[in-house]
């Protein structure tokens, strides 16, 4: 990746059934401008369940600190009745990733489902 070059994951949000799928790749230099429309719709979507599938195989601090932004909304969402479900996909003996979704899960108070791919 050059340093002019964004890579972005792929994302998939139906605010039908709140499933969210965010995958692939998040290296950018303007994070925030990508994530917070999507926080943003999260916010402003009433269904009672969220399902939020989380499958990046490499991201910088911005997109952490984005996706704990997305976990203080769905906390909110929870606290209103929602029910939550989140699921961070690691590979197989990547202990340090798994550590990172361990990290955004105690930071955040809510319950993660790791799953091995």
């Amino acid at each position: 990746m050059s340093e002019h070059e964004d890579i972005i994951p792929s994302v998939r949000f139906n605010p039908n059934t709140g499933l969210l799928k965010i995958e692939g790749r998040s290296l950018m230099r303007d994070v925030q401008d990508f994530y917070l429309p999507i926080i943003d719709q999260i916010k402003h979507t009433t269904v009672p369940t969220f399902i939020v599938e989380l499958k990046l195989e490499h991201f910088d601090t911005g997109t952490m600190k984005c996706l704990y932004q997305l976990m203080i909304v769905l906390q909110e969402k929870q606290s209103m009745g929602a029910m939550l479900m989140i699921r961070w996909f690691s590979e197989e003996g990547d202990d340090d990733h798994k550590e990172l979704g361990e990290d955004l899960e105690n930071r955040s108070g809510l319950k993660f489902q790791y799953v091995n791919y």
